[in-house]
């Protein structure tokens, strides 16, 4: 472990590394525990998504985007290229409008997200199996480490969040 890192651990480990003792199962600890810090991460996201990201700006881009949508479907239809053209051109210009605003909150995020990922990798022994699952993904099988399993807890837990919230954004 660097030693730069040593304090921000112990404080890690202290506070996040309860939630690896919540059951007298070792598994079960990582699988909750996870689970909780990935919750925890995509609650932070979110808070900082809705503090950073205009939210107006957002839904009237994407509403922009729908519309345009619609437009290049009709010029496909019709075989009106030059139409075809001059929309694409407009969704590019609103995608990087889209962008620039979705990645304010990566700034703020950036390094506790980073902290955090490495204290796992710190705080969690290798090749230990978090999760076996009742089926196998491709590439993967059917055993998940931590991170893993944290991937998949955050894609359940990041749109509910965002969803319960109405948060526009990445």
């Amino acid at each position: 472990m660097p030693a730069l890192l040593e304090p921000v651990y112990a404080v890690m480990d202290a506070t996040l590394g309860l939630v690896f003792h919540l059951t007298a199962n070792e598994k079960t600890n990582y699988m909750l525990g996870i689970f909780i810090i990935s919750a925890l991460v995509s609650l932070f996201i979110t808070l900082v998504t809705a503090r950073v990201v205009d939210q107006r700006k957002m839904r009237e881009a994407k509403e922009k985007m729908r519309v345009l949508q619609e437009r290049l479907k009709k010029a496909q239809k019709a075989g009106d290229s030059k139409e075809m053209a001059k929309v694409n051109r407009q969704m590019l210009e609103i995608q990087r409008e889209m962008m620039g605003i979705s990645f304010k909150p990566m700034f703020y995020t950036m390094i506790p997200i980073f902290l955090v990922f490495s204290w796992l990798r710190y705080a969690i022994p290798p090749n230990v199996t978090v999760v076996t699952l009742p089926f196998a993904l491709p590439h993967y099988g059917t055993t998940l480490g931590w991170f893993g399993w944290y991937i998949l807890s955050s894609f359940a837990v990041s749109p509910l969040l965002k969803k319960i919230m109405n948060i526009e954004g990445p």
